[in-house]
């Protein structure tokens, strides 16, 4: 058994005592595996050294040959997803005060210092599909904070897909990572709770996006960003909130951020399941999203959204891993892939889908 630094532990290190934080709250119990996720968690809550009881098969995993690992598993090993990993928690620490402080103090926002924060995660993947580096960090579950800034790491790459000038594309960045600061205003026991909500519970998560509203309301920024806090859930069909606006009705950048937000909403872990696959988000968008979303953009983000898994390996339903080797158009959720030598078109072999991608 050892003490050891935060910084200094590795997948498969067993903890030998429980973690608490603050007011005694167990964080990580003893017996505890180490996975990448935890000992971020670790980090995020500012635990500085923790006792190590065994180390499990560490070396063996780095020894890997990482000509036949998974592409994810490849990209995690690599400078750049490294890089990109510490520039997004050291970015998520500052946004956490900067929310408190505008939320609680009716701090002045600094647009081009948060934008400017958000661009530097995007220049920290070294140029790798943002997805990607995404994808490898779906088991983080922060649903205010790490969601504020996936989201706006989506709407950044969507606003260049949709060809918008660099002052739109800035305000929607902005607009992604702010349009959830209202949930601050929501007790923690409603954002966290792992059960159903019961009515009254759901009344009060849903009034963040009024609470979003008038954090910002009064703020020098872009108007758009005020429109998106408030109407981010609603749905050109009128069955969002908290309005129940139809489509003529929802502001433009609404609608784009509802849509980054939603995917990036489901792909990730969240406190009551785990992540579920972008194939099946995508194949749920292609099922309701013409009726739910505004068409110039939802198939805009479904085609390219697609096409960015290109090369990532998969888990077949019958077991078979496989390579995205191309997108179908006409369905997008179901591409071709390649199990092997074999080349499989899953809009034609439909007893097959994807499971998860690995």
């Amino acid at each position: 058994m050892a003490f050891l630094a935060v910084g200094d532990l590795k997948e498969g290190m067993i903890l030998a005592e429980d973690v608490f934080i603050f007011g005694n709250k167990l964080l990580v119990p003893k017996g505890t595996e180490l996975t990448d996720y935890l000992i971020n968690k670790l980090g995020f809550y500012s635990v500085q050294r923790v006792k190590i009881k065994e180390i499990s098969s560490v070396d063996d995993n780095e020894s890997e040959d990482l000509s036949v690992a998974s592409y994810s598993k490849r990209l995690k090993r690599s400078s750049e997803y490294k890089a990109f990993k510490e520039e997004f928690f050291k970015s998520i620490y500052k946004f956490k005060t900067n929310f408190f402080e505008i939320a609680n103090n009716d701090e002045k926002i600094d647009s081009n210092e948060l934008v400017g924060r958000v661009y530097s995660v995007i220049e920290s993947s070294g140029g790798i599909n943002v997805f990607d580096m995404l994808h490898c960090m779906r088991e983080y579950d922060d649903s205010t904070y790490v969601h504020a800034l996936n989201t706006s790491l989506i709407c950044n790459v969507f606003g260049k897909w949709l060809g918008m000038s660099k002052k739109d594309l800035d305000a929607l960045t902005l607009a992604g990572l702010l349009h959830d600061i209202g949930k601050i205003r929501v007790s923690d026991s409603i954002t966290r709770k792992t059960e159903e909500l019961t009515p009254s519970e759901r009344n009060l998560m849903q009034a963040h996006t009024i609470y979003g509203y008038e954090i910002l309301k009064n703020q020098d920024i872009d108007e758009r960003v005020k429109a998106v806090a408030l109407m981010h859930h609603e749905r050109c069909d009128g069955t969002g909130y908290p309005k129940a606006y139809k489509s003529s009705q929802i502001n433009d950048f609404a609608k784009i951020v509802g849509i980054a937000s939603e995917y990036d909403s489901l792909t990730s872990a969240r406190a009551y399941r785990d992540p579920i696959c972008p194939f099946d988000v995508i194949k749920q968008f292609e099922l309701e999203g013409l009726q739910k979303y505004d068409a110039r953009y939802i198939l805009t983000f479904l085609e390219h959204i697609s096409s960015a898994f290109i090369n990532n390996t998969v888990l077949l339903s019958d077991g078979q891993t496989a390579e995205i080797v191309m997108i179908n158009k006409q369905f997008l959720s179901r591409p071709v892939v390649k199990a092997g030598s074999t080349f499989i078109d899953l809009s034609k072999n439909t007893d097959l889908y994807i499971k998860a991608l690995v």
